[in-house]
């Protein structure tokens, strides 16, 4: 959990130097804290080991971050959540994260196999124009 701090270091990161909007980067991230700690509290029950990696690749008009995981298998396009509570009294502090992350992500497909979880989100974004097509 203490290397979530490098997780939004990271995206920042990427945002700035792909130039992809705030909004999109808020996006991105919000989507990732919420997955990798998923893994984390999910995925190695009793503090067990395991390895977690993101990949990220920019494409022309898409951003395409792959998460993989060793720890249990779960797939969360599979999942239904609860229905949303009528009221703050019926309303419970978990749960949310997977409707967030549908909402945000335009795509997300999960795969399994013998070596864990393989989570992609894609996320549409149109790549900048640079200066020279610009005409600049």
């Amino acid at each position: 959990m203490e290397q979530l701090r490098d997780l939004e270091h990271w995206v920042a990161q990427l945002g700035a130097e792909q130039l992809l909007s705030p909004v999109l980067v808020h996006h991105i991230d919000l989507c990732l804290t919420e997955l990798v700690s998923n893994v984390i509290h999910y995925g190695y029950p009793d503090g067990k080991p395991g390895t977690l990696r993101i990949r990220f690749r920019r494409e022309p008009e898409r951003i395409v971050i792959c998460i993989e995981d060793d720890g249990t298998p779960f797939d969360p396009t599979a999942y239904v959540p609860a229905g949303l509570p009528t009221s703050l009294a019926d309303a419970d502090t978990g749960g949310r994260g997977i409707r967030l992350v549908r909402h945000f992500a335009d795509e997300l497909y999960h795969l399994a196999s013998a070596a864990g979880n393989q989570l992609t989100l894609v996320f549409r974004s149109p790549r900048p124009a640079r200066a020279a097509d610009r005409g600049a």
